[in-house]
């Protein structure tokens, strides 16, 4: 007979809205991430218990290596089974290892992925693989890993009443550009996606120990501290734009901007173009981003073609002076009469990141435009081969941001950049 416990007597309240997750049809995704001890992976165990006895579903769990399963995930399930006192419901196998609920047959099974094909056969007569979770995500280096897996398992259409569930879960790695940080780590996520984020504060059975320790650490390095702890992706240590606002733009704020400032960073090969629309109010020394299009394999005429329909076509817009041909092409071709390069001289980027971070404000809308935000959020300083920070950002997935340096062009040099952009227009 199957035993349906309340969760909330069993998980913290902060972890309930990962069962709400769990039942809304809407949300595949459920992301877990925070420092350490924070008991996410206790509380993912005992909803997949769950969902193993409440629905005809198998699920598997799954470490980036093999030899790591027996003692974590398996374990976990297990330590899960144990909690909710319904361990004679269910029988064990270690090789393969497989944990079955009896009273229905189907079952959790657990597999490394170092070759994520391995998972593409996973079959079975009876029940659908329909629960994933993966632990330890950011063992992975590659988006592309992880998405190979979700995509195995997402193979047609399930009974009525049966819905897929992802479960992700990882302590946030340092490097604020690392995948993971990119994709989960700001504020805007695809519909189907809700994320969680813990600390040891949040779990009422951590021991004293465990506090006493990272209260210690605390004390000694606040940046350890913050990284370990907190599940802070803390990157360089400094963060680059503290300046940063992130909220909702509202209509009535867009229908009252009028001093706009374009600019276009020109996309190579796999490398994305990226335009970009900011209102800047000088009064409150203060940028909001407007508009972006973003994207690879952007050609000259179809970024012509989207700045007409959506009547750009007349506005001044800054554009890098390394594409002369597409300059040209745009002006000459496609009717983009006010476009104009920027000619940049030494030191040119460093000023452009340092009068950007003068700015009381940099508002942005991740709903409006995901792709600034994405960039404004993750980007972070380079560093020396000793882990120091440099005085420059790093100079990847900056494109955006390049394009926003393309756009206040003209306002940097009305604050002595005379040594900067040498030469003029």
């Amino acid at each position: 007979m199957t035993t349906l416990i309340k969760l909330s007597e069993l998980i913290p309240e902060t972890f309930h809205d990962l069962w709400r997750w769990t039942r809304d049809q809407d949300v595949l995704h459920i992301v877990a991430k925070g420092g350490r001890g924070s008991g996410k992976s206790s509380d993912i165990s005992h909803i997949i218990v769950q969902l193993i006895m409440r629905y005809a579903v198998n699920a598997v769990c799954i470490r980036k290596i093999d030899n790591t399963l027996a003692t974590s995930v398996f374990e976990q399930i297990k330590w899960a089974i144990n909690e909710q006192q319904v361990s004679h419901l269910f029988s064990y196998k270690t090789s393969p290892m497989e944990i079955t609920y009896v009273p229905r047959g189907n079952k959790i099974v657990f597999r490394g992925a170092q070759n994520p094909e391995r998972l593409k056969s996973l079959k079975d007569s009876k029940f659908p693989f329909a629960i994933g979770w993966i632990e330890e995500e950011a063992e992975f280096k590659t988006e592309d890993e992880v998405t190979v897996i979700t995509n195995s398992l997402l193979r047609g259409e399930l009974p009525k009443g049966l819905f897929y569930k992802f479960f992700h879960s990882y302590n946030p790695p340092k490097r604020k550009q690392h995948w993971l940080n990119k994709k989960y780590g700001v504020s805007h996520h695809p519909r189907n996606t809700k994320v969680h984020h813990s600390t040891y504060m949040d779990n009422p059975y951590i021991s004293k120990e465990f506090i006493s320790e990272a209260k210690s650490t605390k004390e000694k390095n606040e940046l350890r501290y913050r990284w370990e702890y907190l599940g802070e992706a803390i990157g360089s240590g400094i963060v680059p734009f503290d300046n940063l606002t992130i909220r909702n733009i509202t209509d009535e704020e867009i229908a009252a901007f009028d001093n706009y400032r374009n600019g276009v960073d020109y996309g190579y090969a796999t490398d994305p173009l990226a335009f970009v629309k900011w209102h800047y109010d000088k009064k409150r020394n203060t940028i909001y981003a407007v508009d972006e299009l973003y994207g690879v394999k952007i050609s000259n005429r179809q970024f012509a073609k989207w700045l007409h329909e959506n009547n750009y076509q007349s506005d001044r817009i800054a554009a890098e002076s390394a594409e002369p041909k597409s300059n040209a092409e745009l002006r000459s071709e496609h009717g983009i009469k006010h476009l104009y390069p920027v000619k940049k001289g030494p030191d040119s980027v460093e000023y452009g990141e340092e009068w950007l971070n003068d700015l009381t404000e940099i508002v942005i809308d991740p709903k409006r435009t995901p792709n600034i935000a994405k960039e404004f959020e993750t980007i972070d300083y380079k560093t020396d081969r000793d882990g120091n920070p440099l005085p420059r950002l790093e100079d990847k997935h900056n494109h955006t941001i390049d394009a926003t340096r393309y756009a206040f062009e003209e306002d940097m040099r009305g604050k002595d950049v005379v040594k900067i952009f040498k030469g003029g227009l």
